[in-house]
C-alpha cells in the first residue's frame, strides 16, 4: 500500500484530515508507536503519536521522521475541552519541506483499527492467508524421534531465512544445532555482552529496550507479534531483537538476528505461529523433565532416609533409572550457593524458581554425561545429588579423581549457563558396599558444609582431604557451646585485636603455621621482615597465653584456627589449615 491509497482509506472510513498531503507514491510498510530514544523508527513506517504539546517535540518527530524516511505521521486530534488543536504552522510548513504528510485522527481510534487497514482484503491478504496455512502445517509437522528444541528452532530459521537463538525461562540458549552454536554469530553477541531476555536489562549497561508491536493483516484479521528492541553498546553498537514465547509469564523468548533486514509481513506470520509451537514444545520440555526429575528425587530421598526396603530392592530401582549401583559409588552433591540472596536478587516468580532447579539438574546430568557412563543424578531442596558407580571405562579407583574433574567442568558450565549464580561442590568417599550409600552421602553433605565454610563460594571439597575439620565439625554439630568454648580459650582475643586495631596476627599465625614454623618462608611469603613476624608471633603468646614454641599449645594453636573458621569469625577468612 501506497501513501495515497492510505490517506484515503483514513479519509473514506475515519474522516481523518489531512494537513499535508507528503508524497502519495511512498510505501507503507509498517506502523510504529512514538518512543523514547535514538532511531527506533523503521523506513515505511506511519509514526503514531499523541498530540504533542509544543513545537519543540513537533520538530524532534519531524527529525526523526525525516532522517529514517517514514511517509507521515499520525496524530489523534483532541485536546482535553474536545476541541481540535492542529500543529503550529511553522510544523506544518517543516513538515512539507521534508516530504512527510501530516495527518489528523479522530481521538478515539484504536492502533488496532489503524493497524487492520495498512494490508487490505485481496491479493496480498490472500497470499499471507496461504503463508499462515504453509507455517501452521510446516511448524505442526514436526513429529517423532525429530521433535526437540533444537529441531523447531531450526525449522523457525529456515522458514526465517535468517539466524534465530531459542531461550528458555531461566536463560539457557538453544541454537539450531550443535554446528549453529559455534557459527551463530547472534549467539556469540548474546555470550559477549551477557544478554538474557529473562534477566532483563539488569546489569547491563549502555542497553536501551524498545517495545513495538508488529502486524500482519489477513482477510479475516490482523495477527500481531510483539518485538523488544535492544541496543548495546555506543548510538552504532549491534541492535538485538527478541519476542516473548508465551503470554504474561513467558515459557521462553525468540531472538532475531534482524541486522540488515527489517521484519516483513510474512515473517510476522511466521513468527506468529513459531512463538506458538515453541511454547508447546518448550511446556513438553518442562512437563517431561519434571516428571524425570521428580521419580529421580524421589529416589534419593529414599536413599538419604533409608526408607527403600531392601537393599536389593533399591539396586533394582537405580537399574531401573539407567544406574547400576551393585558394587557402590561415590556421592556428589552440587549446591547453589546463597541461594536465598540469589532469589531475593533475581526477584523469581515460583515457576521461574522450579525452572531453574530444574535446568541446574539438567546441567549435572549433561557433564556427568561427559566424564562418566554410569551414574545416577536426582535433585533435594536448592542442590543436585549424583551418584558415581564402577563401570567397564571407570575402575572404583578412578572415580574420585574424575569426580573432582566433573566438579570443576559443572561449575564451569553453570557459569556460562546463568553467569551471577555459582554452586559449590562436595564429594564422598567412594563406598563398595551399596548399604552404606546414606553414609557416602553423609560424608559428601560434611565437605560440602566445611568447604562452604572454610572456602566460601564457588568451593569444592573432598571428605578425605577434610583432615580434622571433619572432627570439629561433628564437635559443631553435636555441641556447637563445646567448639565456641574452645575458640573463646585459644583464639577469640586474636581475632578482637585484629578487628580492633587492624593488624594481621591471624592471618600471619595462618602463614606461619601452614610453612611448618619457619619464620624465614612466613616472612618471605608476607613481604615483611623476619624479626616483624617473631614480634606478631610473640605479640599472639601475650594475648592467647600459649607458646608457640611448645608443640602442644601448637596444637591447640591450630586446632583453634579450625574452630574459627568453622564457626565464621575469622577477620579476612585465612587460608586453610592443612593437617601434617
Amino acid at each position: 500500500m501506497n501513501l495515497g491509497e492510505l490517506k484515503r482509506v483514513l479519509q473514506d472510513e475515519l474522516e481523518a484530515r489531512v494537513l499535508v498531503p507528503g508524497d502519495n507514491s511512498r510505501a507503507v510498510t509498517g506502523l510504529s508507536v512514538e518512543e523514547s530514544g535514538d532511531s527506533w523508527l523503521l523506513p515505511g513506517d506511519l509514526l503514531l503519536v499523541q498530540r504533542p504539546d509544543s513545537g519543540e517535540r513537533w520538530t524532534g518527530l519531524l527529525a526523526e521522521a525525516g532522517e529514517n524516511s517514514s511517509p507521515a505521521i499520525l496524530f489523534r486530534e483532541k485536546g482535553e475541552d474536545g476541541s481540535k488543536k492542529p500543529p503550529p504552522e511553522e510544523v506544518l510548513a517543516e513538515a512539507r519541506r521534508r516530504g512527510v504528510a501530516v495527518i489528523a485522527l479522530p481521538g478515539d481510534v484504536s492502533l488496532g483499527r489503524i493497524a487492520s487497514m495498512l494490508y487490505r482484503e485481496g491479493q496480498r491478504g490472500n497470499d499471507l492467508l496461504k503463508l499462515s496455512h504453509r507455517a501452521s502445517r510446516e511448524l505442526g509437522s514436526v513429529s517423532g524421534d525429530e521433535v526437540s528444541l533444537e529441531s523447531v528452532t531450526a525449522r523457525v530459521s529456515g522458514m526465517l531465512g535468517r539466524p534465530v537463538v531459542l531461550e528458555d525461562a531461566v536463560g539457557r540458549l538453544i541454537p539450531a544445532s550443535p554446528e549453529d552454536a559455534q557459527e551463530n554469530g547472534l549467539i556469540s553477541a548474546l555470550h559477549e555482552h551477557g544478554l538474557r531476555a529473562s534477566r532483563g536489562t539488569a546489569g547491563v549497561e549502555e542497553t536501551r529496550r524498545e517495545r513495538r508491536d508488529r502486524y500482519a493483516r489477513l482477510p479475516e484479521g490482523f495477527l500481531s507479534v510483539p518485538i523488544e528492541r535492544w541496543r548495546v553498546g555506543s548510538k552504532e553498537g549491534r541492535e538485538l531483537y527478541w519476542t516473548p514465547v508465551g503470554e504474561k509469564t513467558p515459557s521462553g523468548y525468540l531472538w532475531l538476528d534482524l541486522e540488515g533486514h527489517s521484519l516483513e509481513p510474512e515473517d510476522v506470520v511466521n513468527l506468529y505461529w513459531a512463538r506458538r509451537v515453541l511454547k508447546t514444545e518448550l511446556e513438553k520440555d518442562r512437563i517431561r523433565l519434571e516428571t524425570e526429575l521428580g521419580v529421580r528425587g524421589d529416589f534419593v530421598d529414599d536413599l538419604i532416609s533409608g526408607h527403600y526396603g531392601s537393599v536389593d530392592l533399591l539396586l533394582q530401582r537405580a537399574r531401573y533409572l539407567g544406574a547400576d549401583l551393585t558394587e557402590g559409588a561415590l556421592v556428589l552433591i552440587v549446591d547453589i550457593d546463597d541461594f536465598a540472596r540469589y532469589l531475593e536478587r533475581r526477584r523469581l516468580k515460583e515457576p521461574a524458581i522450579q525452572e531453574l532447579k530444574r535446568r541446574l539438574a539438567d546441567a549435572v546430568r549433561l557433564q556427568s554425561r561427559e566424564v562418566f557412563s554410569n551414574f545416577l543424578t536426582g535433585p533435594r531442596s536448592d542442590n543436585v545429588i549424583l551418584l558415581v558407580g564402577p563401570s567397564k571405562n571407570e575402575s572404583a579407583e578412578e572415580i574420585p579423581e574424575k569426580a573432582h574433574l566433573l566438579a570443576s567442568r559443572i561449575q564451569r558450565y553453570v557459569r556460562g549457563l546463568l553467569p551471577d549464580l555459582t554452586v559449590s561442590v562436595g564429594l564422598g568417599r567412594f563406598t563398595p558396599d551399596p548399604a552404606r550409600l546414606s553414609e557416602a552421602y553423609s560424608e559428601a553433605e560434611v565437605a560440602l558444609e566445611i568447604g562452604h565454610r572454610i572456602y566460601g563460594p564457588s568451593s569444592v571439597s573432598t571428605f578425605e582431604r577434610t583432615g580434622t575439620y571433619k572432627l570439629l565439625f561433628k564437635v559443631l554439630q553435636g555441641d556447637p557451646q563445646e567448639l565456641e568454648t574452645f575458640y573463646a580459650e585459644t583464639l577469640a582475643p586474636v581475632v578482637h585485636y585484629d578487628e580492633r586495631y587492624g593488624t594481621e596476627l591471624i592471618h600471619t599465625l595462618t602463614t606461619y603455621l601452614n610453612n611448618d614454623a619457619s619464620t624465614v618462608k612466613t616472612a618471605s611469603e608476607l613481604f615483611a621482615h623476619r624479626h616483624t613476624i617473631r614480634y606478631r608471633l610473640d605479640r599472639i603468646g601475650e594475648l592467647t597465653d600459649l607458646d608457640i614454641e611448645k608443640t602442644e599449645d601448637r596444637e591447640r594453636l591450630t586446632l583453634g584456627i579450625k574452630a574459627m573458621q568453622l564457626l565464621g569469625r575469622a577477620p579476612n577468612r585465612p587460608s586453610p589449615i592443612s593437617d601434617r
